[in-house]
């Protein structure tokens, strides 16, 4: 039962006192009409004859209507409302109060103090006598004291003389005083009808038959036994044996004396001492051996002395719950996926280890690994395989560790490794954490079997030990994860451990990315052109734009510093897109001031894989060469291989979309990824680029003269033009011009230029161009 319902209704209440009030009425009538006929005699020599009969006669009328109203209220209690009895006792009260105030206006004699006495000693014996039965009505006493004191108080007061102002003041006080007493009276009268009716309502409540008692015994939800002062069941309810998995004959009479399992032994015997028991944990079960959770409430049963004839108890089956909340806790502490523990249990074992360094100097250590090219098998093969190999992947990291050691899984493909007990030596911790990631290495470099396909991943790790510049876990997982990152730049698969320096450069990679935000605005991003110059001809038929970022403080960065960097924080879409609308604008420009006989066929354009994956790239592509008025066959979009391995489908179509415009596309840096000749089979390229790591050592690798060889040939196989990357010496240039190279790039012919630089460069080689390779 709610409070709201417990709680007595106290229109209920105010009903009660009303009838108290009435019932003083009767009474307090007749006392009015006997002061009224005393003070008449009393002023019968002073007072103006006809005055005081008329007064008395009313007097007297209203209160024979009052006491009427008693035996109306009586007998028509029920067919009216309390609020109208209220306001009819009201009405009755405000008559006699001003009867009375009259009379401190009517009967007071101004020449007889004798006579002022009289009346002021009847009118406060009334006064009195209303605080008192008046107090149940609390607006009534309060109207009525105000009504018949405050014209004496005033009648006082104009008569101008000292005596008269000390009992006007008394009387004030009088007036507080009664008042503060009928308030009293009220309350204990109402706190007196509320115990009352509580105690109405509590005896009716404790009549519970015993059909009833049997009922709510037999049918509750919860096991409930009794039991006698020797510990023998004496009575169980059917939830009792049906939780229990026993017999009724089998428990009533069982003494708990002989119970196996002793742990709930103290709550069924605090009971023979008047006390109440509990247990709440495990218990095995007597009949079944079953193992279960159960709470368990006993309290002593007493005879009508107040002596223990026995207990009763109250039993719950928990285990449901408690296995749920195993299961909670398991889930706010594991992985989902992997089942090993997850960052926040993570973060609390390196707060502990961190705590020990601290107090004891134990050295714990800490490899932060992230699975190489994980993003690629994830989106190629599926993210089912994905998942089974990030299981597999926790497997095997479990198998080559110590029982005290963790491996968590902090999302994605990130996880850490934490290992204690390193020792009190830097150098010896170190050693020991690096043995540990080598045998990482090892684990995850056999190849994966999951759904027939065969899988080599690599891993990249950051290491970290706790040290007096690691005093917080924050710090301990931040530096661990700079050391992962800085293993992946230096080489894939590898392991490097943490050093002060990195701070540095994660600062310096932050003022990147801030400057990178703001570049295109403040005109810090500017755009260089190398030339594309053909082997045929000598001559320069085209560019391809690259991009440089000239900073106010760190100078002139490098695109493979900054350019991974605006990968990562997404901003890369909106330089994309201004490097293309640029190199559009700039190739248009060199078309005016080249004329009539612009040698240019081409602005070649890198596109991100972001970018190229936005829904509305060919429709920007589009709009560039429109706004600038270039021919589709102008512009050649070079694209990476990641791209390619992305979503093969996908960017197969938008590839034909955007060859149905006539727009050329290269693969660029062909042979350094996961090229496969599939891709030049099967997507509509236009041009093949090698790459400079090729092109640099076919002097002295016979290998990669070879394999320029078959890739020349292959992609004129293909119909595609061939861009050597890197060319700077006149041996690599004559090479790939024996191998029926189309063009190159490189040093050998001229750096990145700026717009001017390069203008200049194209108009001298028109000029003067007339062999067919350019002079060193």
């Amino acid at each position: 039962m709610s409070t709201e319902q417990e709680r007595l209704n106290d229109t209920q209440i105010r009903a009660e006192m009303i009838t108290i009030a009435y019932n003083n009425l009767g009474l307090s009538s007749l006392v009015v009409v006997v002061n009224s006929l005393v003070l008449t005699m009393a002023l019968w020599g002073v007072v103006d004859h006809t005055t005081l009969l008329l007064w008395l006669s009313m007097t007297t009328v209203v209160s024979l209507a009052r006491f009427y109203s008693v035996f109306y209220f009586k007998h028509y209690k029920l067919h009216h409302p309390t609020k109208y009895w209220e306001q009819l006792f009201l009405i009755g009260v405000t008559a006699a109060a001003v009867l009375w105030a009259a009379a401190s206006l009517l009967l007071f004699t101004p020449e007889s103090m004798s006579h002022q006495a009289i009346l002021m000693i009847v009118i406060a014996g009334i006064s009195a006598g209303a605080a008192s039965s008046l107090a149940t009505v609390k607006n009534a006493v309060r109207l009525f004291l105000v009504l018949m004191l405050v014209p004496l108080i005033i009648q006082l007061l104009l008569q101008n003389s000292e005596v008269h102002l000390w009992i006007a003041l008394l009387i004030v006080l009088f007036l507080a005083f009664l008042s503060a007493i009928a308030k009293r009276y009220n309350e204990n009268s109402y706190k007196m009808v509320e115990s009352r009716l509580m105690y109405d309502k509590a005896k009716k409540e404790l009549h519970i038959t015993e059909e009833r008692f049997e009922t709510v015994f037999r049918e509750a939800p919860v096991g409930i036994f009794l039991y006698d002062t020797r510990l023998n069941i004496l009575e169980v309810n059917q939830e009792f044996y049906s939780f229990l998995e026993a017999p009724q004959h089998y428990l009533v009479g069982l003494d708990m004396n002989s119970l196996r399992d002793k742990r709930i032994m103290p709550a069924l015997q605090a009971v023979l001492d008047k006390l109440d028991g509990f247990y709440e944990g495990q218990y095995k079960t007597q009949y079944k051996s079953k193992e279960i959770w159960i709470t368990m409430r006993t309290s002593p049963v007493l005879d009508g002395d107040r002596r223990v004839i026995g207990g009763i108890g109250i039993v719950n089956d928990i285990t449901e719950r408690m296995n749920d909340q195993k299961k909670i806790q398991h889930q706010a502490f594991y992985d989902a996926l992997t089942n090993i523990p997850n960052r926040t249990l993570l973060m609390e074992r390196i707060h502990q280890e961190i705590i020990r360094f601290k107090r004891h100097k134990v050295i714990a250590g800490l490899l932060f690994l992230d699975l190489d090219h994980f993003k690629n098998i994830n989106d190629s093969l599926g993210h089912q395989i994905g998942d089974q190999l990030l299981i597999e992947t926790a497997k095997r990291l479990q198998s080559i560790l110590r029982d005290e050691d963790t491996v968590s899984r902090l999302g994605g493909d990130e996880f850490v490794i934490l290992l204690p007990d390193l020792g009190s030596e830097p150098l010896d911790a170190i050693g020991k954490a690096d043995l540990v990631a080598r045998k990482v290495h090892k684990a995850l470099s056999s190849p994966f079997t999951l759904q027939g396909h065969n899988l080599t991943t690599s891993t990249s790790i950051g290491m970290v030990i706790t040290d007096e510049d690691n005093t917080t876990t924050d710090d301990l997982l931040k530096h661990a994860d700079m050391a992962m990152y800085q293993a992946k730049k230096e080489w894939r698969g590898s392991t490097s451990f943490y050093r002060p320096e990195m701070d540095r450069l994660i600062k310096r990679r932050l003022t990147i990315d801030h400057a990178l935000r703001s570049a295109i605005g403040t005109k810090e991003l500017q755009l260089y052109f190398q030339p594309i110059t053909q082997f045929a001809t000598g001559k320069i038929i085209g560019a391809e734009a690259l991009l440089r970022l000239e900073h106010p403080e760190l100078g002139q960065i490098t695109p493979d510093e900054f350019i991974p960097i605006a990968e990562e924080s997404g901003i890369i879409i909106d330089i994309g897109e201004w490097v293309l609308n640029q190199s559009c604008t700039q190739f248009a420009q060199w078309q005016k001031e080249l004329a009539p006989f612009c040698p240019l066929q081409k602005i070649a354009v890198n596109v991100s894989s972001k970018q190229f994956r936005e829904a509305t790239f060919v429709n920007k592509v589009l709009a560039a060469i429109s706004e600038n008025g270039l021919k589709p066959g102008q512009l050649e979009l070079e694209l990476t291989e990641s791209i390619i391995i992305d979503n093969l489908e996908l960017v197969t179509e938008k590839m034909l979309l955007l060859r149905s415009y006539n727009i050329n596309l290269s693969i660029d840096d062909f042979g350094t990824g996961y090229s496969s000749l599939s891709y030049l089979k099967k997507l509509p390229f236009t041009t093949l680029k090698i790459d400079k790591s090729f092109t640099q050592d076919i002097q002295t690798n016979m290998d990669d003269a070879d394999l320029i060889r078959t890739i020349i040939s292959i992609a004129h196989r293909f119909h595609l033009d061939v861009i050597a990357e890197g060319v700077e010496t006149v041996e690599q240039y004559a090479f790939l011009d024996k191998n029926h190279c189309n063009c190159y790039q490189g040093y050998y012919c001229s750096q990145p230029l700026p717009y001017d630089e390069f203008i200049d460069m194209v108009r001298k080689n028109t000029e003067t161009c007339s062999l067919k390779s350019p002079a060193p």
